[in-house]
């Protein structure tokens, strides 16, 4: 799998949990795709050349219970932690203001070797991130993330990763 499609498994499962959301009720969260502009014209086979216009929010946007909910999906394959460069700057500088205006921000969070999935609340990427900052670790260990509290799910309430059920406490 090239890098560029090692995450794609991980976002074809939350596309499919976040329809079965929608036909629920529950809630209306819709991917955002990152914008791009074509350089080339396209050949024979299908194919042409593209760049990114600009940097993107986060994967995912939608609206909860009334509450605004942006995420990003990622995927490690590390066993003991989640570094903190699977997370780009804009990336955290978006949840940073999505959240300091109400909103709930976060990661869903895929450890591949145990095949286990996580929702990695801003608060906690925001401690890390800012001790990184001022020269502290680059990662936030797996005890950190993997608590039960934290654990998401599969195939409950008809839903293959069913985040929701995790964010439940955040919302009024």
């Amino acid at each position: 799998m090239s890098y560029a499609n090692r995450g794609q498994a991980l976002e074809d499962m939350i596309e499919l949990t976040n329809n079965q959301y929608l036909r629920q009720g529950r809630a209306l969260v819709q991917k955002i795709e990152t914008p791009v502009k074509q350089l080339s014209k396209i050949s024979r086979n299908g194919t042409f050349k593209a760049c990114y216009k600009k940097k993107s929010t986060v994967d995912y946007l939608g609206i909860y219970k009334g509450q605004g909910i942006a995420f990003d999906a990622k995927q490690t394959k590390v066993e003991t932690r989640f570094d903190l460069k699977n997370v780009k700057k804009h990336q955290y500088l978006y949840l940073t203001s999505w959240v300091a205006n109400g909103g709930i921000g976060f990661l869903i969070v895929h450890f591949a070797i145990q095949d286990e999935f996580y929702y990695l609340p801003f608060k906690l990427l925001d401690r890390y991130w800012q001790a990184k900052l001022k020269g502290g670790r680059k990662s936030i260990p797996y005890d950190e993330v993997a608590k039960k509290k934290y654990r998401i799910d599969q195939g409950q309430s008809g839903a293959l990763i069913d985040y929701l059920s995790v964010i439940e406490d955040e919302v009024i």
